[in-house]
């Protein structure tokens, strides 16, 4: 299993963060990797809200909240995808206060497909494109 994790900090009050992290239908205005995303749950908050995402340049997500706790923590399953490398993956962030702004440490875990080849893609370039495209995801956060 692959994981890493990247952090940031952004200078806005923990819960103006923490309102646009949770707001799962509207990832596409902050995360330059989303080009279309929309609700696919009825309920807008906790466990199990759920988004479907078109990402850039190609392939979807599709994803839920597996733990909600208001203004901390925010984990998200990527539990379908296409045109992914990975079976399934893991977003996990965590919001804590740092000066007068939010730090922002998102924990990252996804499992790779195709075995061995899989393991070797990964340390060469998949590990790479993830962790730049999270981290403009962090970026457009702020």
């Amino acid at each position: 299993m692959g994981k890493f994790s990247i952090s940031t900090t952004i200078d806005r009050p923990r819960h103006e963060v923490w309102q646009t992290l949770a707001d799962l239908g509207s990832i596409e205005v902050w995360n330059p990797g989303v080009v279309k995303s929309y609700w696919t749950s009825d309920h807008r908050e906790g466990l199990g809200a759920a988004r479907h995402c078109d990402l850039k340049p190609f392939g979807t997500l599709e994803e839920r909240a597996t733990a909600w706790d208001h203004g901390e923590r925010l984990t998200i399953d990527i539990h379908e995808h296409t045109k992914m490398p990975f079976d399934r993956a893991e977003a996990d962030f965590v919001l804590s206060d740092e000066g007068g702004g939010t730090r922002v440490d998102l924990h990252y875990s996804y499992h790779m497909k195709y075995g061995p080849i899989g393991r070797l893609v990964d340390r060469f370039a998949v590990r790479k494109q993830l962790i730049k495209g999270l981290g403009g995801l962090l970026k457009g956060l702020k």
